[in-house]
């Protein structure tokens, strides 16, 4: 027969390491490990923000996958085959939260290299959409919408269906990926009347699969772990600044859909 007991063990030990969710490598992570990324996080900052949150919810997204039809997939695709599932929010809660995390993470540089990258000629022709002439005035509105967050949550430029471009803010473990869990609406509070309207046009696109998803481009993480080790409970605003100064734009510009 074909399948010797070697074949099938060796077998056996690639799908058990398939059913384990790890911290995923970043490009530059043991630098990271070591000396913190320059500019933004000292190496105890980086150890809370990244290695020690990511290790938390990959853990229990393989504890919480495990033996089912989600445990072969990546948390990407569990977040999405979750999304709509009522019964399935604790899974989708940290398969959304380990993408978004990582989506965060890999897209910074220490400062001295992130000042040798600059935005695309395209992502400038973008920014048109956002009536934004030049970067200064888009920094400015991006931050702006993530220092004015309360609470936890993402704040995503995000390329829509019409290759336009929109500051999304995603409370909680939203995602950029389904209008019905990008839970840009905080509703912890009063709801006013344009907000009102907003939340019924968001179901009505998630009823009809008009416009279910868009493109993350760039994001930051508004939670408090991210920032509270280096910068303090009430540091926010100099974390978001010290952020945009280490963005690594050539990982963003390869994220642009270009024909």
């Amino acid at each position: 027969m074909f399948n010797t007991s070697k074949s099938i063990a060796r077998r056996t030990v690639q799908s058990s390491r398939r059913l384990i969710h790890e911290v995923p490598h970043l490009k530059n992570g043991k630098q990271f490990a070591q000396q913190g990324i320059e500019g933004l996080y000292t190496p105890q900052g980086f150890q809370t923000g990244w290695t020690d949150y990511q290790r938390y919810l990959t853990t229990n997204l393989t504890l919480l996958t495990n033996g089912t039809e989600n445990e072969l997939k990546t948390p990407y695709q569990i977040l999405l085959n979750t999304a709509k599932q009522t019964t399935e929010q604790h899974v989708y809660h940290f398969a959304s939260q380990a993408h978004n995390n990582h989506f965060y993470f890999d897209q910074l540089a220490d400062k001295s290299e992130a000042s040798k990258t600059q935005p695309s000629r395209l992502f400038f022709e973008k920014l048109a959409s956002l009536d934004h002439s030049d970067l200064n005035s888009f920094r400015d509105e991006f931050l702006l919408a993530a220092d004015s967050m309360f609470g936890q949550g993402w704040v995503f430029l995000v390329e829509l269906p019409d290759k336009s471009l929109k500051i999304l803010r995603c409370h909680n473990d939203g995602t950029p990926y389904y209008y019905g869990k990008n839970q840009s609406l905080d509703l912890n509070g009063g709801v006013d009347e344009g907000s009102f309207e907003y939340l019924n046009n968001i179901k009505k696109l998630a009823k009809n699969s008009a416009r279910d998803y868009t493109l993350p481009l760039l994001g930051v993480s508004c939670w408090d772990h991210s920032y509270v080790k280096d910068y303090g409970l009430t540091g926010k605003a100099d974390y978001l600044t010290n952020f945009w100064d280490c963005i690594d734009w050539s990982v963003i510009n390869k994220r642009i859909f270009e024909v």
